[in-house]
């Protein structure tokens, strides 16, 4: 489950992977949200954790990340796991990006500090291809992960 209190988000989280064309698979469900999961497990200490969630549907009406443009730097982000462990983080950045120029090597990196990167579609809606211009990130950094979830796995 995700929740993102600043936005009033409190949902369900499928595992996903790629689909047919190599691109992250999305819930079909508009109202739950997807983890990555070539990305980084919640609360492993290291790499970027990826949850991607749909902005709206044509006929499912708002997402679960219909609000994510509104998250600032500051607001929390709660993941509990599939073992009922939560990991808390706090949003250090939101960023917007031209889908064509998403940084997508560093957001889906398994190196590095662990964050939690949280993906939708944002900027204007082209009716010619039925898709969104950019991508609304957000990123967020644990708040004392080694306390919420214990020293070991």
């Amino acid at each position: 489950q995700i929740r993102i209190p600043a936005i009033d988000v409190r949902t369900a989280v499928d595992v996903v992977g790629l689909d047919a064309i190599g691109q992250v698979q999305v819930p079909e469900d508009v109202s739950r949200a997807g983890w990555y999961r070539f990305s980084s497990k919640p609360g492993s200490g290291e790499g970027s954790t990826v949850i991607v969630a749909h902005v709206d549907g044509v006929d499912q009406g708002a997402g679960a990340f219909y609000d994510l443009r509104k998250v600032r730097p500051g607001d929390t982000v709660t993941l509990t796991r599939a073992d009922d462990r939560t990991v808390t983080y706090e949003v250090v950045a939101r960023e917007v990006f031209d889908k064509d120029r998403v940084p997508l090597r560093e957001l889906f990196s398994r190196s590095g500090p662990e964050r939690l990167t949280l993906i939708t579609c944002g900027g204007p809606f082209d009716p010619a291809s039925l898709e969104y211009t950019d991508n609304v990130v957000v990123t967020a950094v644990p708040v004392d992960s080694a306390q919420q979830i214990g020293e070991t796995e």
